[in-house]
């Protein structure tokens, strides 16, 4: 079952609850000494990155679920994937539908293409910095464009 709007906002509340509970038992067993396999890196980091998660997922759904996001479209108004890569001299490169540029604004100019912004759904995703337990402690969670206003529970999709 799909939760938008109010019933996610209690969902979410009570997620939050939840690890901070987590948390405030964690540093009583640690005043105490009586610290497990628990009290590891790991789990605090995890726990406050909910945290995070949530206070991120509540300010969404403060607003009306949507934010300025800035695209490139091409020249009949149609949005245009690009994507940025670290090239191997360690500079960001752009390229969208197969053109590549060293900027975007010598990718604009090489295009013929503008920038814009328009109002998306946004949501947040866990984006992990590598692979493994590594990639778990070093990941965080970033606001992205989503497919559905967590608001509303309207389905807007992605661009073609």
């Amino acid at each position: 079952m799909k939760l938008f709007g109010e019933e996610l906002r209690k969902s979410i509340l009570a997620t939050k609850k939840r690890m901070q509970d987590a948390i405030d038992r964690r540093a009583v067993r640690i005043a105490n000494w009586e610290t497990d396999e628990d009290d590891c890196f790991i789990s605090q980091k995890v726990e406050e990155d909910a945290i995070r998660e949530c206070n991120l997922q509540l300010a969404i759904l403060d607003g009306d679920g949507m934010q300025d996001w800035d695209v490139v479209l091409d020249e009949n108004g149609k949005e245009v994937r690009v994507h940025c890569f670290t090239n191997k001299y360690g500079r960001d490169c752009y390229v969208g539908n197969g053109i590549f540029a060293s900027s975007m604004k010598a990718l604009l100019k090489k295009t013929g293409w503008s920038r814009a912004k328009i109002r998306v759904p946004v949501w947040t995703k866990f984006v992990a910095n590598g692979s493994g337990m590594m990639g778990v402690y070093c990941g965080q969670t970033e606001v992205v464009r989503w497919h559905t206003n967590m608001v509303t529970g309207e389905y807007v999709g992605y661009p073609d």
